[in-house]
């Protein structure tokens, strides 16, 4: 039976929380599954269809062929019942996503059957408390492939070779100009909401700024499988795809959605994080640098590194977190924020699975404000 309330149809895949009778009578279990159709995907454009299709499948490795190695290094993931992949039919499992037509595609799908996540809620946007246990969980699994170059190679080779949905490797550059008529754009939308702040001269030319430096960033957070500081990065860590433990459970949270994880650093993750899934309040005042340092610190304990003679030193995160910041904004300012307006915000205001500054007037111009900041200290980085 299917739980009242838990099916969600999206244009990608179909949900549910099922109820599975058990054998003899005795009592009954909770599942989570997933399925992907392709053939339900008909309207999506060819190169959509399989940048998504690459994600999925990206994921159903992780549980098949990751997930039980790095529970046996302590992360906390759901079990994976049933993982079967027949995307384009029983003969094409071995054919990478790109070289099935698109004809192929439409035969077959993805089906994952996971453990159902009992006694844990999800929150969006997340307060201090909230942000501190979801930056430990991800601290946690960084930790578990933490400059492991035999296991990042290989998930080069299952998974993603770069991480995250918006990397300029998986979305592409750009087009120029592009960034700048989207931020010129934003700026009259919400200029009647900060007129303080897009009255300065280098806030209005941000568009420029961010596409200015867009290459360059890309570049430093594509992290290879040697490099130092590279480790398995979740890819999407918004607070929905996240399970919190419910007040009093000594569950540790259990994190989600791995259908963008692969290589880079994970500051990426804490980045995306951040911007889009915790509150304004919590991040004002120094909370911001006071959660990167929470969660540098708790990546350290995982590793079980001293704090003095780590490399991972607070400003090597520091740097890692503001072009974390930068790639994760030319990607919003170049797709997400297309059309943006406080009405469009308004409309999605509790649409929890869109990020906070994407759906929230006061998260969004925080949004540009901390840009702001990371291209001064990046920009003045360069001109030395």
């Amino acid at each position: 039976d299917v739980v009242a309330s838990t099916e969600r149809r999206w244009k990608q895949s179909h949900s549910a929380k099922l109820r599975l009778a058990l054998d003899g009578g005795e009592g009954s279990q909770h599942v989570f599954v997933k399925l992907v159709e392709p053939s339900r995907m008909a309207d999506k454009p060819s190169e959509d269809l399989h940048r998504d299709l690459v994600g999925v499948r990206a994921e159903a490795r992780f549980y098949e062929e990751f997930a039980p190695e790095l529970a046996k290094r302590g992360l906390r993931l759901p079990r994976a019942h049933i993982v079967e992949d027949h995307l384009g039919g029983p003969d094409a499992r071995g054919i990478p996503v790109e070289q099935l037509s698109d004809a192929a595609l439409q035969i077959g799908g993805i089906r994952i059957v996971l453990e159902s996540a009992e006694d844990y809620v999800q929150d969006s946007p997340l307060d201090v408390a909230g942000a501190r246990q979801s930056l430990a969980a991800i601290a946690k699994m960084h930790a578990s492939a933490w400059e492991d170059r035999n296991l990042l190679e290989l998930a080069a080779q299952r998974l993603n070779p770069s991480a995250c949905y918006w990397s300029m490797s998986i979305r592409g550059a750009p087009k120029p100009g592009h960034m700048q008529m989207v931020w010129a754009q934003y700026v009259s939308a919400f200029r009647g909401h900060a007129p303080k702040l897009f009255s300065r001269p280098e806030v209005a030319a941000l568009g420029s700024r961010l596409e200015r430096v867009a290459p360059r960033v890309a570049a430093e957070v594509a992290a290879s499988p040697s490099d130092p500081f590279a480790t398995l990065v979740h890819g999407d860590y918004k607070a929905m795809n996240l399970f919190l433990p419910k007040g009093g459970s000594a569950s540790e949270p259990l994190l989600i959605d791995f259908q963008w994880t692969g290589v880079g650093l994970g500051m990426s993750d804490v980045a995306m994080h951040l911007s889009s899934s915790v509150r304004p309040s919590a991040l004002r005042d120094g909370g911001e640098g006071d959660l990167v340092e929470f969660y540098r610190r708790e990546l350290l304990r995982a590793l079980g590194e001293d704090e003095l003679r780590s490399a991972f030193t607070p400003e090597v995160a520091r740097r890692q977190y503001r072009l974390g910041v930068l790639d994760w904004a030319r990607f919003a300012f170049t797709d997400v924020l297309v059309g943006a307006s406080p009405e469009r915000f308004a409309s999605l205001a509790n649409h929890s699975n869109v990020g906070f500054v994407f759906r929230n007037v006061e998260a969004s111009l925080d949004f540009v404000r901390r840009i702001d900041d990371c291209l001064r200290e990046l920009e003045a980085e360069l001109a030395q």
